[in-house]
């Protein structure tokens, strides 16, 4: 589930005991939902897993422990008139990061994947302004007609990416190609993204608490896999 990990500014050499008690100063310091716009749909970071059970309507499809986070997914949700997933992570009880799983399969036609993705591109826009940065990442150029130097000169943004071009869809399932955009908020970094492996295609956009990201980090390495 986890796209991306910052890494933690925590000393090896502090107890644990200490650190979780700094960690919870962190979290008390925090402000309690209703005193801040919404960070991700209608609650804030921070949020107890009760205040965001209650935000939600009807029961989570899946409530799951991993890596000392407990994972909580809604499905049947709507973004952009696409059919995606509400997942909610939470570290020692708060929550610290989110995201949208776009759950539409295309196996006739990998290109609309990138329409897909073009369709959530202006309602994150709308919502969060310009990105701070976007990408189209070439791994390999087998299957485009033009090669990796022109690739990574004149379609090295995920805006250039079409649903009409030759082969980019088939290329996201291989992992030739990459596409991203991220935003940073004041409390979130948000990252869109279009990632492939093994002819599986993964649409998610990630809410990550800039605060709480180092916590996050922190739990994730006192519980390896």
């Amino acid at each position: 589930m986890r796209f991306f990990s910052l890494p933690g500014n925590i000393p090896v050499t502090e107890t644990i005991s200490r650190r979780k008690l700094s960690l919870w100063g962190v979290i008390l310091a925090l402000p309690v939902c209703g005193q801040a716009p919404p960070d991700f749909r209608k609650t804030n970071w921070g949020s107890t897993q009760a205040q965001v059970l209650a935000s939600e309507a009807g029961k989570p499809g899946e409530v799951r422990q991993s890596e000392g986070e407990i994972v909580v997914r809604y499905d049947g949700v709507k973004l952009a008139d696409l059919d995606v997933s509400v997942v909610y992570i939470f570290v020692l009880g708060r929550l610290v990061r989110a995201k949208y799983l776009v759950t539409a399969a295309h196996p006739g036609d990998l290109n609309r994947f990138i329409a897909d993705y073009r369709a959530v591109e202006p309602v994150l826009r709308g919502a969060n302004g310009q990105p701070s940065d976007q990408k189209a990442v070439w791994l390999d150029d087998s299957l485009q007609e033009e090669r990796k130097s022109y690739l990574d000169q004149d379609r090295a943004l995920a805006e250039d990416i079409l649903p009409s071009d030759r082969n980019v869809g088939l290329a996201v399932s291989k992992g030739f190609l990459k596409l991203y955009t991220e935003w940073t908020t004041g409390r979130s970094h948000i990252l869109h993204a279009l990632t492939g492996a093994d002819g599986v295609i993964t649409h998610q956009i990630e809410y990550r608490s800039v605060e709480l990201s180092a916590l996050e980090d922190q739990v994730r390495q006192q519980n390896p896999k």
